[in-house]
């Protein structure tokens, strides 16, 4: 029969399928069956088959199956009995996943419910346990195609495009960022770069790039006001991927000039002309293979250069020749011979850094015009979400995933004062509290103490030369500070200016000193391409 699902018995020694109507124990050495289990056979005429969507083994070698009958079954597979079987929903059961300790398991359903089992005593205080469904959740709308268990939260995934952390409440310590039901619908990686001098944006689909030239108007107006243009947004060229392999990560050239991504397997560099309304496309040839391919790309300020991250710790720096060609310049390497993919890259505005963030968290930054390692930035104990250099100062800003922020000035290798003094007071608890990380940081040039960032839901802009809030302080205080006198408002000032206008936000960045662009993505429109939830009948309709 046709293979649904898989599991590992724990020793290696074994793999469970599933299938339609029955479950196979399979020999890993010989490979041969050595269980066949019918499902159903305890059912007296079953009317329709049953899919077993889910799988697993214990460690005591006991198997759990999920199915679309929605039923949580444990089975003892070298007697070939079922020991427990639980009706958790109406519904099919499609995805399963066991704790570490093996006392709590979550299932996902074909209507968006997640529901969790536990392992209890029968008796307060007694020996013997059975599992028992204790909590049910319903944060989707549509299939539960992916669970995770981890010590201190549910995890699941659904065709809804959410990605939602329920944490268990009785395992944690202390409330604070790990205690808040956490809902994530983009992924925190750039699916939109600008090339800000020729005034392009470049989307990343999975199977296909468009690069587009950007609207303009010759109007002025009011905070708020919608200005007509007199240049439409133009879609230039579709750039499609070959074979099936998506596409990984993908960058443009800030004059426009350049266009390079990455699939699993190659990386590809493109050449951009424009003459007149005529744009073309000519793929570089001889572009150096990379073993591994590109992780992320960047190109430097001056469109010079291309940084090529690799999946195994490494920098590559290319040399972009005219008219269409690279050089193989270096390749960057961390002192300590990290292993883990580089994820993040900043290039300094100068040409002469380079910051680079790899899977165990580290920030290496490069000396390019010596193409040296300079120095680590000191440890910190959460993933990084953005990083950037500022163009003036040539001082690292770094986004923290649990909301934090510092400043660290590459030059003298030591985080900044405004940092310790960021560090010393702590950020606002509203700010802390955030669902979504930091995505993006860019700079005003006519502005050095004005950081811009801004994740999912917001877009700030954060003032190094006025105080921090305190808790007591209202964050988001545009609206109000507006409708006040200007001796009031200047008492209440401070360093946060938050704008919600747009959601969710996929992309910003600042063009000049008097252009921002803003890319925005109403969650309605792909929710209105998926199809139909599972309708369920309910009583009295």
């Amino acid at each position: 029969g046709r293979v649904l699902c898989l599991s590992w018995h724990p020793s290696g020694t074994h793999i469970v399928a599933g299938s339609i109507d029955f479950f196979r124990v399979i020999d890993v050495t010989s490979g041969q069956t050595v269980q066949r289990i019918m499902v159903n056979h305890h059912v007296e005429k079953a009317k329709r088959e049953c899919v077993v969507w889910a799988i697993t083994f214990l460690s005591s070698g006991t198997v759990v199956s999920a199915d679309s009958f929605g039923r949580v079954q444990f089975w003892d597979w070298e007697q070939g009995t079922l020991a427990e079987s639980h009706t958790v929903s109406t519904s099919a059961m499609l995805s399963l996943a066991v704790s570490e300790k093996e006392d709590s398991i979550i299932v996902g359903t074909s209507t968006g419910a997640t529901y969790q089992l536990q392992l209890l005593p029968v008796k307060q205080g007694g020996q013997e346990k059975r599992w028992v469904r204790t909590k049910p959740f319903q944060f989707h709308s549509h299939d539960v195609r992916a669970v995770a268990h981890s010590p201190t939260a549910l995890i699941s995934g659904g065709l809804d495009a959410q990605l939602v952390i329920r944490p268990l409440m009785e395992k944690m310590q202390k409330k604070g960022y790990d205690a808040v039901l956490r809902k994530f619908t983009f992924p925190h990686r750039r699916l939109v770069s600008c090339a800000r001098k020729a005034r392009l944006l470049l989307f990343q689909f999975s199977q296909y790039l468009e690069l587009w030239r950007l609207g303009s108007t010759e109007e002025t107006g009011k905070d708020g006001e919608v200005l007509s243009l007199c240049r439409m947004p133009e879609h230039l060229v579709q750039l499609k991927s070959k074979g099936p392999e998506h596409i990984y990560c993908s960058c443009v050239s800030p004059c426009g000039t350049w266009v390079g991504y990455s699939t699993a397997s190659r990386f590809h560099l493109y050449r951009v002309r424009c003459d007149g309304d005529s744009v073309s496309l000519r793929k570089v040839p001889k572009v150096p293979k990379l073993l591994p391919p590109a992780y992320q790309l960047q190109f430097s300020a001056d469109s010079d250069s291309l940084f090529v991250a690799s999946a195994r710790g490494s920098v590559h720096v290319f040399q972009l020749l005219e008219p269409g060609g690279c050089k193989h310049l270096h390749t960057l390497r961390p002192p300590s011979g990290c292993s883990e993919a580089v994820y993040l890259l900043a290039p300094s505005a100068d040409g002469h850094w380079l910051a680079a963030v790899s899977g165990d968290w580290a920030i290496h930054i490069y000396n390019l015009k010596c193409f040296k390692h300079h120095c680590v930035v000191p440890t910190y104990n959460c993933a990084v979400s953005a990083l950037a250099i500022h163009p003036s100062t040539n001082n690292l800003v770094i986004a923290y995933s649990d909301q934090q922020l510092l400043e660290f000035s590459i030059p003298e290798k030591q985080y900044t004062s405004w940092s310790r003094a960021v560090q010393s007071r702590g950020l606002h608890r509203a700010w802390l509290e955030r669902d979504s990380p930091i995505t993006h940081i860019t700079f005003n040039p006519k502005n050095p103490s004005h950081i811009l960032l801004h994740d999912t839901y917001l877009l700030c802009v954060l003032d190094k030369s006025l105080p921090l809030p305190d808790d007591s302080t209202l964050l988001m205080n545009q609206s109000t500070l507006k409708q006040l006198p200007e001796m009031a408002r200047k008492r209440q000032l401070h360093a946060f200016k938050i704008c919600k206008k747009f959601q969710p936000l996929l992309f910003m960045d600042l063009l000049d000193e008097n252009c921002l662009v803003v890319v925005e993505r109403p969650i309605m429109d792909f929710k209105t391409q998926l199809p139909l939830p599972v309708q369920q009948k309910k009583f009295g309709t």
